[in-house]
């Protein structure tokens, strides 16, 4: 290849690929303050009427509960975006989220030991 060649794109983009500052309207942020990479995501019983293009996949997703960071992987959005696209459906109630245990509380701390003393017995 000589200097004055043209460059040519080695990888072509997907046809259905969507800039992720689109599908979050520019936001950077999502509405929910305490959505972690670890938080269950599942939809409710609301469909997905109404929704469009990474809201719609990301509910259609969710019938099955998943975390952040699958939702992420297994529809190739960046996590941020999720994050923001979760907010969003929490928000119009066609996801909810599933409390993550902090170990902040004696109820919760009581359970990782369980968890803990279930796992050694394997």
């Amino acid at each position: 290849m000589a200097l004055n060649d043209p460059v040519e794109p080695e990888v072509e983009m997907e046809r259905d690929f969507v800039r992720p500052f689109l599908a979050t309207a520019g936001r950077t942020r999502s509405s929910l303050s305490d959505l972690r990479i670890e938080t269950l995501v599942e939809a409710t019983a609301k469909l997905e009427d109404g929704l469009r293009f990474e809201a719609a996949r990301v509910a259609k997703l969710c019938r099955e509960p998943n975390s952040v960071a699958e939702i992420s992987a297994k529809l190739k959005i960046p996590l941020g975006a999720v994050k923001v696209i979760v907010g969003d459906l929490v928000g119009s109630n066609h996801v909810r989220t599933h409390k993550t245990i902090e170990g902040e509380t004696p109820e919760d701390m009581q359970l990782i030991s369980r968890l803990i003393a279930g796992v050694r017995k394997l």
